[in-house]
């Protein structure tokens, strides 16, 4: 007679099949992720490189071709890393200090939330936001200025951007997000009035008529509440000194869609 296994033995047959096929596919995920990183960092390098060397980055046939091939390769590695269903949000979850004036109306907490500029416009930019919050360490809104509330970024991960990355179909219009100095990053703000033009190209400088601030997101929850309440740091307008004035960022959430188009907190894989 022909024996057959129990309905047990089976149930735990398909459950370690599946588990051996997903732990494969996970495996090939995370090989071609680490190929795509190591390409762009080898990438990265070469623009680093070019643009140590040319006058106008954007005036250089050679630095803005390999700046293409960083920008491509940079939209793969997202995709492998992050999915590749687009926007992506971060979360920044705020503690308010007690040096705020309204602190004992309103307590410590606040959320801003940003959604990132498609990947086509501005991948090395989106890429680079996206692995600060990866990393999050720590850092604070520092600086109140009539245009900008700036953070300052505490032992940052990720680099300047490699070049000036800038797309006019996303403009510094208000509400939006960008970097901070020249070359731009990791210290980035948020835009409290238009500066498509004190940020936009030839902006800041009189040399390169095309060199701008890169813009790469956009404040889609807490601009209208959080935001104001962030500008009641008590300081001057300019750089505060006083850290204790500051508005601390305590964490930093990734978010991306799920199948059914919610977003939802991202789950690393094993990322190196």
């Amino acid at each position: 007679s022909i024996s057959h296994p129990s309905p047990d033995v089976e149930k735990a047959n398909r459950v370690s099949n599946l588990k051996s096929r997903v732990e494969k596919t996970v495996a090939r995920i995370t090989k071609n992720e680490k190929e795509l990183a190591a390409q762009v960092a080898q990438l990265d390098a070469q623009v680093r490189e070019i643009k140590s060397k040319v006058d106008i980055m954007e005036t250089s046939e050679e630095g803005m071709a390999v700046a293409k091939k960083l920008q491509d390769a940079t939209r793969e590695l997202l995709k492998a890393r992050y999915g590749g269903v687009e926007p992506y949000r971060v979360k920044i979850v705020l503690e308010f200090q007690d040096t705020i004036p309204d602190f004992a109306e309103n307590g410590p907490n606040g959320t801003i939330t940003i959604e990132m500029a498609p990947s086509k416009l501005v991948p090395h930019s989106v890429f680079s936001f996206l692995e600060i919050a990866r990393t999050w360490k720590g850092g604070s809104f520092h600086r109140q200025a009539p245009h900008v509330l700036q953070v300052a970024v505490s032992k940052p991960s990720v680099k300047h951007l490699a070049f000036q990355e800038y797309s006019p179909e996303f403009p510094h219009v208000q509400g939006t997000v960008g970097y901070a100095g020249r070359p731009s990053g990791p210290a980035w703000y948020i835009s409290i009035k238009d500066n498509s033009k004190n940020h936009g190209p030839g902006s800041q400088q009189q040399h390169n008529p095309y060199e701008a601030d890169s813009c790469f997101g956009r404040v889609v929850g807490g601009f209208e509440d959080v935001v104001p309440r962030i500008r009641k740091m008590p300081a001057k307008d300019g750089f505060i000194a006083d850290s204790k004035k500051h508005v601390l960022i305590r964490q930093m959430h990734i978010l991306v869609k799920d199948p059914n188009g919610k977003f939802v907190e991202w789950k690393p894989h094993d990322i190196q």
